[in-house]
């Protein structure tokens, strides 16, 4: 009879659907330098409000422009709390692939597009025909950037490249609390459309979340025992 044909990949193959394994460095250099250039370009509009003054006094101007302020706020908290948590998970993270490289490449798109929907929602945060636009396309944002994060954990886990095993609680709650969130974020831009104020404070609790994803997640856990 004829010898069976090993399906073992002959050395110095590798698989297509992740190629080689590598060490996760460079990966987030790259991140870290976008986030950094993202929260940089955030006071861009900032900076332009600030020098656009007219006739009017220095004082009234800044006093009439806050909106724009409370947005650089807004802007600057979100990239930061996507910034604690990418680390968050890649804190378990031991080995990347090609395959990461995209999923991780598609929240760096998103991070970089974060000072768009800031500066429209400066201009609309108070009010205007536009302004429940505005929210939804802010919330939209917030939205795609939960699923990354989601993507990021799922991935990473599915393809062996993390090591739930530092933590194991905190991981398994931090997953809990990225399924939650996407649910939580559908119903505030929901929101946007019965109420601005109800759909404000609905972000608020996500964003204390999203803070502090570790700690939430052990708490969770700690809940869950006898």
């Amino acid at each position: 009879m004829p010898d069976k044909v090993s399906r073992t990949p002959a050395p110095g193959r590798t698989r297509l659907s992740g190629g080689p394994r590598t060490s996760p460095d460079r990966l987030l250099l790259l991140t870290d330098g976008v986030f950094a250039i993202a929260l940089t370009l955030l006071i861009i509009d900032v900076v332009a409000v600030g020098t656009d003054i007219g006739e009017e006094s220095l004082s009234s101007h800044l006093l009439t422009e806050w909106p724009t302020f409370v947005a650089y706020l807004v802007g600057f908290v979100t990239i930061l709390v996507c910034w604690v948590n990418h680390n968050r998970v890649f804190h378990y993270v031991t080995s990347s692939d090609g395959g990461l490289a995209w999923v991780n490449g598609f929240m760096l798109l998103l991070v970089a597009a974060v000072p768009f929907p800031t500066a429209i929602l400066a201009k609309y945060l108070t009010g205007g025909e536009n302004q429940r636009t505005a929210y939804v396309l802010y919330g939209i944002t917030c939205l795609l950037m939960d699923v990354a994060l989601w993507c990021l954990c799922s991935y990473t886990l599915r393809r062996g490249l993390a090591d739930p095993s530092r933590d194991p609680d905190r991981h398994h709650g931090m997953m809990w609390v990225y399924r939650v969130g996407l649910v939580w974020t559908l119903l505030a831009i929901g929101a946007v459309f019965v109420s601005v104020y109800l759909a404000i404070a609905l972000w608020l609790v996500m964003f204390a979340v999203y803070a502090f994803p570790a700690q939430l997640a052990h708490f969770l856990h700690l809940r869950r025992l006898p």
